[in-house]
């Protein structure tokens, strides 16, 4: 991929970026006796895109996300701001989605509108949408349950950078775990998954044992902040989001460089010396 950056920051041709898929990623959060946690998982080495890296519950939005009953305790005019599209339902649900199949917590709302409890005949229908890759829909239906989205907050906006085979669109959202229900590894795409106090966990890449992509970093300093979920929720809803992109430039030595863009404008957010070819030339989103 380096080879690809230095091309692209000189302007050479031969290669069209391929489009970015929405995608959405959620941080999930808990509260402990030391403070605020974050639900983490390591990607299998075999994964395609972000190998052995450590991200949240997340993936691409499916066609039929756009379909999925929500709740209506999210401003849908204003989450489409927030996350810069015109089909802030489709992100919602793909985020409740995603995280009821990679870690088995479901941000849903039954009749009454409390929080669902997962149970073993629920368990049984989330291993079946696995497999098959769709009913969501009519998963929730059966039982008149809509997406949690007031629950779901946006704070975070990654694009994968032009010079990756495969990109993503991702909207990062924040939320607490249901106290009926409980983040676990389940496996699949991950081969570890746990509770982490963000602090910990950005000692741990500090020191070169935790692998992460840009956007994970970024997202657990923010995190770091709070000693308890409220807090983090409260931050969360104030920040200004910007999608944000890492692209390749040629600096006035003539080495490759990285700097930030916000990804609808083009303009420079910010520039860093980290080589091209670095973990700072990733985003976040996952199939």
């Amino acid at each position: 991929m380096r080879e690809r950056a230095e091309a692209v920051a000189r302007g050479a041709g031969g290669w069209t970026p391929p489009a970015a898929r929405d995608a959405s990623t959620v941080c999930l959060l808990r509260d402990s006796d030391d403070g605020v946690r974050v639900f983490v998982m390591r990607r299998t080495t075999s994964m395609a895109f972000a190998p052995g890296m450590h991200v949240y519950p997340g993936g691409a939005v499916e066609v039929s996300d756009s379909h999925v009953p929500v709740g209506g305790g999210a401003d849908l005019a204003a989450v489409a701001a927030r996350t810069w599209s015109a089909d802030p339902r489709a992100l919602l649900a793909a985020a409740a989605r995603e995280t009821f199949e990679e870690c088995g917590v479901l941000l849903a709302l039954d009749r009454s509108g409390a929080p669902v409890a997962v149970d073993d005949e629920l368990e049984a229908e989330r291993e079946t949408l696995v497999v098959e890759g769709s009913g969501f829909h009519d998963l929730l239906a059966r039982r008149g349950w809509v997406v949690d989205d007031g629950a779901l907050v946006p704070f975070a906006h990654w694009v994968t950078p032009e010079v990756e085979d495969r990109r993503y669109d991702t909207r990062f959202f924040m939320a607490s775990v249901p106290s009926t229900q409980d983040a676990r590894h389940i496996g699949g795409e991950a081969d570890r998954a746990a509770w982490w106090r963000p602090s910990d966990a950005l000692t741990a890449y500090a020191a070169g044992r935790m692998a992460m992509l840009p956007p994970t970093v970024a997202t657990l300093t923010l995190l770091a902040d709070h000693a308890s979920v409220a807090s983090a929720l409260a931050a969360a809803a104030r920040v200004d989001v910007e999608p944000l992109m890492p692209a390749p430039y040629l600096a006035t030595d003539g080495s490759i460089g990285w700097r930030m863009l916000h990804e609808r404008t083009r303009e420079t957010v910010r520039s860093t010396d980290e080589p091209a070819g670095s973990e700072t030339d990733g985003a976040g989103g996952r199939t």
